[in-house]
């Protein structure tokens, strides 16, 4: 008789695949920024010619920007209003996540990486801030 044929053995074959397909995925959980951050803080990725997400709709007042580099290459995360830097992030190396606050009245704002020529290559973003 086979072990698969045994009643114990075949219920305890069972829960193990059961734990085994739970362990490995099903979930809605993404490999993009983490969903648990403080109010007020919004994640952005850099990843190889675009950020994601790339519009963002955030509340007027002091925002936070978690950015992660989940790239190759190094970017940055560089906010403007119309020609105007608000602030900006250099040095985002691959791997590494940088915080960035910044106090944002209402209106429409852009995200850019500028480092060789990524803005041309699509890293770029809407960033609209609501409220006044």
């Amino acid at each position: 008789m086979s072990a698969f044929a045994r009643p114990g053995r075949l219920a305890s074959f069972g829960i193990g695949i059961l734990a085994l397909v739970a362990a490995c995925g099903g979930g809605t959980q993404s490999s993009g920024p983490a969903a648990s951050l403080p109010a007020g803080t919004f994640a952005v990725e850099a990843k190889d010619y675009a950020f994601t997400p790339s519009t963002l709709t955030v509340p007027a007042g002091e925002v936070t920007f978690q950015v992660k580099n989940t790239a190759t290459q190094e970017h940055e995360f560089e906010i403007f209003r119309g020609e105007t830097v608000v602030d900006k992030i250099e040095g985002l190396v691959p791997g590494i996540t940088k915080d960035l606050t910044v106090p944002l009245a209402a209106g429409e704002y852009q995200f850019k990486c500028l480092l060789n020529g990524h803005a041309q290559l699509g890293m770029t973003g809407t960033l609209i801030v609501t409220g006044s």
